[in-house]
């Protein structure tokens, strides 16, 4: 199987629509830096995979690699699409198709089983692509530089599923059984000591119990007089026992609680009716006779200065009424003898006298006025002090009368408390006959408890054989425990050499595996020539569970840290293109190389383009993206066309609104047979 086209549209660099037909035998792609060569890489790997796995990183500043796999620049694509075909060597297609919008076309499972076959590695389309397509910046990434344990990895996964990984895999699961099944006798055993501590303990409390034992028969009088009813089992005569000893205590404490609130009222009572609180209540109410009498004649004279102040107002309300007509009369002055305002006959010298008569009597009413203000402000003043004598008596009159009513209060408080828990009433007052019933009560309760105390040593000894016979079947039942945790241990032991066994038999098929990659990776080194005076290049794997893939050159040198970059470079692409051959778990012929002489001098470039060549002539697609059209040229030369797996030259470039488009499209052609034999003859 070969890769047949590929076409972009949006994708990346390439806002139109681009479609690269691929040559049966080779593809030879040129274009300066940035024009879109490795883009049609990702779009690959794109189409296969479903993501690009060149970036170390995938989020930054927060953004994603997924920001980023279609056009951002200016303009607006037809379409947003990746398109990968394969063709296989009956000419049936099979293409993989991915938008923006909606994914791929294909499921992962149709990928797989088109492109991979037989024991496939884990993540088998990611390892296809990373096999198939060797990038500039994976040659030293995924050879030299990686540590020795992902080295290993990668040529494992390259190698494909190995015989026995299925074993692998039962072995570990007889290990995990043989672990949980080692928990579980483990969790039974520390559950079966922790019963049997639990039985020792009450074994001693049992023995404690037997050594306080007493009289049993009068221990049942006790218990028979403080619970009659209990029935007559002495498991219910304990526990009613016990029941009464605590409803006793209750009681008992309840009695105590009412003596001390008795005591303090009566402490209360006391003060109230002691002779100097009843002289200061007499004091306080004669206090308040005398102030409320002398507060009723201040509000008295007030009330009379108020209405004399009332009968003034209304009084100068007259008078100016009265200045009023006397000015209008004299304003009108006699009328034929006689007043403008009465009609009476007056002279001139009456009607003058009238109005000065008048208006002396207008003055004394308007000066009335103040005087009753005067009186009234004075008797305000007057009322302040027995005001505030009549308030302070008021308080503390009022201030007996709380102290009344919270005894009151109290009383009732008490004598609530008292019906509530059955205390006889006649304990309310008789607080010395209460503490006399209080102490005999104190003695039977401790007489039950000590009645107790005997029955329940009476019942240990039936306890105590009881718990002994647990404590042996506890201690028989934890010796089989042990023996089954033994066994499980030992399970759990072999399961693990066995599984030991098996990844020691696997690595032993890995070397015999990784036997196939050293001549291929000892001849494309030498072919290569990435040193002058090491001519090969030797791997050695160590390791039973971690497993390391060491390269060496010379004298055990590790190539990574003598060899220059360029050096580096070659030697990743001798190891990695020995990986990709090694690969048998895909029909895939393709490789494809992304500027793959980066960092690498003309002498080195020229023995990789033999090395290419000769991997055309075993029948691999051969599809290389390369900066320098003079190396393009070369390619094109050196790698066979024929008439059924012909070769191609594409070059790309730049639109002038920045986008990717194919500049030239050439076929190249198969050279014809004997031109050179037919020109010398001629």
């Amino acid at each position: 199987m070969r890769l047949d086209f590929v076409e972009v549209c949006g994708f990346r660099g390439f806002r139109d629509l681009v479609r690269i037909n691929f040559g049966r035998g080779f593809t030879v792609i040129t274009g300066r830096n940035g024009v879109g060569k490795s883009t049609l890489c990702d779009a690959i790997e794109f189409a296969i995979t479903g993501s690009i796995g060149k970036y170390a990183v995938e989020k930054a500043a927060k953004e994603s690699l997924s920001d980023y796999l279609w056009w951002r620049g200016e303009g607006v694509p037809k379409a947003h699409y990746v398109t990968a075909s394969f063709v296989d060597d009956d000419g049936k297609l099979f293409a993989i198709t991915r938008t923006r919008e909606s994914g791929a076309d294909r499921s992962a499972d149709e990928i797989h089983a088109a492109l991979c076959r037989g024991p496939a590695p884990d993540d088998a389309l990611r390892q296809l692509t990373r096999t198939s397509i060797i990038r500039d910046e994976w040659i030293a990434a995924l050879s030299l530089d990686l540590s020795e344990t992902e080295r290993f990895d990668l040529v494992r996964s390259a190698l494909g599923a190995l015989e026995g990984s299925e074993a692998g895999s039962r072995a570990k699961e007889v290990v995990t059984a043989a672990e949980a099944a080692h928990s579980k006798d483990e969790a039974a055993y520390e559950a079966a000591r922790s019963r049997l501590a639990d039985r020792l303990m009450q074994q001693s409390e049992t023995q404690a119990a037997l050594s306080r034992s007493g009289d049993v028969s009068s221990a049942l009088q006790v218990i028979g007089a403080a619970a009659p009813d209990a029935p007559p089992e002495l498991t219910a005569r304990l526990t009613a026992g016990r029941n009464a000893l605590a409803n006793g205590r209750t009681r008992l404490g309840r009695m105590g609680e009412a003596l001390q609130r008795g005591r303090e009222i009566a402490s209360a009572h006391a003060a109230y009716n002691a002779p100097e609180a009843v002289a200061d209540r007499e004091a306080a109410s004669v206090a308040h006779a005398a102030a409320q009498s002398a507060h009723q004649a201040a509000q008295h004279a007030i009330s009379e200065a108020e209405q004399h102040l009332l009968r003034e107002e209304e009084m100068d309300a007259i008078a100016a009424s009265l200045s009023l007509l006397v000015e209008h009369g004299e304003r009108l002055g006699l009328h034929d003898s006689h007043c403008p305002l009465c009609a009476a006959h007056r002279t001139s010298d009456e009607f003058v006298a009238g109005l000065a008569a008048a208006r002396r009597r207008i003055t004394s009413l308007v000066s009335g006025v103040q005087f009753a203000h005067e009186a009234l402000a004075t008797a305000k003043a007057n009322a302040r002090q027995p005001s505030s004598t009549f308030q302070e008596a008021v308080a503390a009159v009022q201030a007996h009368a709380d102290e009344l009513s919270r005894l009151r209060e109290q009383e009732a408080t008490h004598a609530d408390f008292c019906n509530q828990w059955e205390i006889e009433p006649r304990f309310i007052q008789d607080l010395d006959g209460l503490e006399q019933a209080i102490s005999p009560e104190r003695d039977r309760l401790i007489d039950l408890e000590r009645a107790l105390l005997v029955l329940e040593a009476s019942q240990a000894v039936t306890r105590m054989s009881s718990v002994e016979s647990n404590i042996s079947a506890l201690r028989s039942e934890i010796e089989k425990l042990a023996q089954a945790v033994n066994r499980s241990q030992n399970a759990v032991t072999v399961s693990r050499e066995i599984e030991r066994s098996v990844r020691r038999v696997s690595a032993e098929i890995i070397d015999e595996r990784l036997a196939q990659i050293s001549p291929l990776l000892n001849e494309l080194y030498q072919r290569l020539r990435p040193h002058a005076d090491w001519r090969t290049i030797d791997y050695s794997i160590r390791g039973d569970v971690r497993r390391f893939l060491s390269l060496k050159v010379g004298d055990g040198l590790n190539p990574q840290f003598v060899f220059s970059s360029g050096q580096r470079r070659a030697a990743g692409l001798a190891f990695l293109l020995s990986v990709h051959l090694a690969r048998a778990w895909t029909p895939l012929r393709s490789l494809l190389l992304d500027d793959p002489v980066q960092h690498i001098d003309d002498f080195r470039a020229l023995h990789l383009v033999e090395v290419l060549a000769a991997l055309r002539l075993d029948g691999r697609q051969i599809i290389c993206a390369v900066e320098d059209s003079a190396l393009a040229d070369l390619l094109c030369r050196r790698l066979v066309s024929t008439a059924t797996e012909g070769g191609r030259r594409v070059d790309i470039g730049l639109g002038p609104l920045g986008t990717t488009s194919v500049a030239t499209d050439l076929e190249v052609y198969p050279m014809p047979v004997s031109v050179l034999r037919g020109i010398a003859t001629a």
